[in-house]
């Protein structure tokens, strides 16, 4: 068995099914052996950035590592901001990377040269701060042991992705037998929860009068979701979510208070500063979900931060009470039968009627033309069932994370810590037998993988894209509008951005596309784009300058610095 054919018999035994790739001369012995592999689908991407997406959504849904394939030198850079989406967002992820010949890859990492081969370069160096692991597979007995390890880093903690990169005369070697003997497989290491730790939550829960319980994506990432469900809703302890974990509870739940943020929404907010306990788990407590005054976030509350990773755990931004080091599933389980019910009704109750009183969608963004964002998601989330939903980023990642009616079997991925425009592309990962494949971008975040549309193409991948097209870039036009006194520059045609109509470019690759220009018809328009069973592209047009609120607004003072609103105090301020 050559290097290459272990490396995807290792992966397809793993559980992986697919290969996202981009084809290249320095990794011709490792796409031969993905294409004699008859248990890997091979899905040739058009541009490493999407193909390195593209597997972090396989590996996100999947709950196995996604797998991608690229060549090296710029094959290898361009799947990098892929790859610092997965590191960030805590998706588990192989990159294979073609490479030049051992001999000179050695010679490089040696001397510091730049450049001894065409296309060739030192990559760990550049990689290695966003992976969990690195190899160059410099002799082919090795790769069994490096394939294990990688897995393992992969998946164990907090997950990841991991890089091999294969320098081409040694992808076509064989590997000993003994070699393939001789590996070591990995225990993960059992977390032992202190018994007097868990006894000090169980009684603070207890005494609490208004607990609250924050979710972010490490409750998904421990496939947790449904041991945190059946606990609150057995205890009746109310959630709100993190931008990351916004679809470990259904919206209709009445245990559902909100999604706090920089965008979040006046009930989550109210909650988090009213609470008198805080029980936070797998959220990292990002400036964007706490707002820019930590040492206040949940200033009134007793604050419980269970998390897998240590450096987050030492983080010492909010004022947290007790630290836990553990997975959240696990920890479920430890306190689940110990925590005993209290009567909380009064509270659940006083944060749901903060949900009604401020709601996010307003009625008159019903009637606005053009279309309102707000109103666009509204009537798009109550027709999507059982679905995985891609959100890029932007103005859109605000505006449908505010709004979306997330229900029970749906899935809701986001770029959450790099933020990346063009995340549409991870949806070609994401695409599951028996679920809808929904991906919403705008105009701008569209165009940074619009090639892509040939993949979804040739492929038939089900996606159904909507593209709000405000004509540019809306948030930073809401920026410079903000604090710039209007001086527009990069956000629209008038400004040195020009965007095209998506229905033509569609049309060029061969996929069918539906434009909505008024909400007489975006109901009956959205109804039909869903029934297909083929790629679509639906262009909604969409104000150009539409509020994007609430938010945690900030002042810019006499010294040029900005100034930000308390987090309980979001914009359009109340009296």
């Amino acid at each position: 068995m050559t290097v290459s054919e272990y490396i995807f018999e290792f992966l397809q035994k793993k559980g992986c099914q697919r290969v996202y790739m981009v084809s290249g001369s320095s990794a011709m012995w490792l796409t031969d052996a993905l294409q004699r592999n008859p248990e890997l689908e091979a899905v040739c991407c058009h541009h490493e950035q999407a193909a390195a997406m593209a597997a972090d959504g396989y590996g996100r849904v999947n709950d196995v590592p996604g797998a991608c394939l690229v060549t090296i030198g710029p094959g290898a850079t361009n799947a990098i901001t892929g790859v610092a989406q997965a590191y960030l967002d805590s998706s588990p992820m192989f990159v294979l990377s073609g490479q030049a010949n051992s001999r000179l890859l050695q010679y490089m990492v040696e001397t510091g040269i730049r450049q001894k081969a065409c296309q060739s370069l030192n990559l760990e160096p550049m990689v290695k701060p966003i992976t969990k692991y690195f190899a160059a597979v410099m002799n082919p007995d090795d790769i069994p042991q490096i394939m294990e390890d990688a897995y393992f880093e992969s998946m164990d903690g907090r997950r990841g992705p991991v890089w091999i990169d294969v320098p081409v005369d040694i992808q076509n070697r064989q590997v000993s037998k003994e070699a393939i003997q001789a590996v070591k497989p990995h225990i993960s290491a059992k977390i032992v929860y202190k018994k007097e730790e868990i006894a000090t939550v169980c009684e603070w829960i207890k005494e609490a009068k208004k607990p609250l319980v924050v979710a972010g994506y490490g409750v998904r990432s421990a496939g947790a979701v449904e041991l945190l469900r059946a606990f609150c809703e057995k205890k009746r302890i109310p959630v709100v979510t993190s931008r990351g974990g916004i679809d470990v509870m259904p919206t209709e739940s009445d245990l559902f208070i909100g999604r706090p943020g920089s965008y979040g929404d006046r009930a989550s907010h109210f909650a988090i500063q009213e609470a008198d306990l805080l029980l936070i788990l797998g959220s990292r407590l990002s400036i964007s979900t706490i707002g820019y005054y930590p040492q206040r976030f949940g200033k009134n509350a007793k604050k419980i931060m269970v998390d897998i990773d240590q450096k987050e755990i030492n983080k010492e931004d909010v004022p947290v009470d007790l630290k836990i080091l553990g997975d959240t599933g696990e920890f479920l389980k430890q306190i689940q039968d110990k925590v005993e019910k209290q009567d909380w009704e009064e509270w659940i109750c006083h944060c749901n009627e903060n949900k009604e009183k401020y709601p996010v969608l307003q009625e008159e963004y019903k009637e606005q033309e053009p279309l309102n964002e707000y109103y666009v998601t509204n009537v798009l989330a109550k027709q999507v069932e059982d679905a995985n939903i891609i959100v890029d980023t932007g103005s859109v990642c605000n505006v449908v994370s505010q709004s979306w009616i997330v229900k029970e079997n749906q899935r809701y991925l986001i770029s959450g810590g790099l933020s990346c425009m063009g995340f549409w592309a991870t949806a070609m990962g994401a695409y599951q037998e028996g679920k809808e494949l929904i991906a919403i971008a705008g105009d701008g975040s569209t165009q940074m993988n619009i090639q892509e549309f040939a993949t979804l193409s040739y492929n038939k991948i089900p996606l159904k894209l909507f593209v709000y097209n405000n004509n540019g870039y809306m948030l930073i036009r809401h920026n410079q509008h903000n604090y710039m006194d209007d001086r527009f520059l990069g956000v629209g045609p008038d400004s040195g951005v020009q965007t095209p109509d998506f229905c033509k470019v569609a049309s060029a690759y061969g996929i069918k596309s539906v434009k909505i220009e008024s909400k007489d018809e975006l109901e009956e328009k959205i109804k039909a784009v869903l029934k297909e069973k083929e790629p679509v592209v639906c262009e909604i047009m969409c104000q150009e300058f539409a509020p994007i609120v609430p938010r945690i607004a900030s002042r810019v003072m006499p010294d040029g610095s900005l100034k930000a609103a308390e987090f309980e105090d979001l914009y359009p301020f109340l009296n």
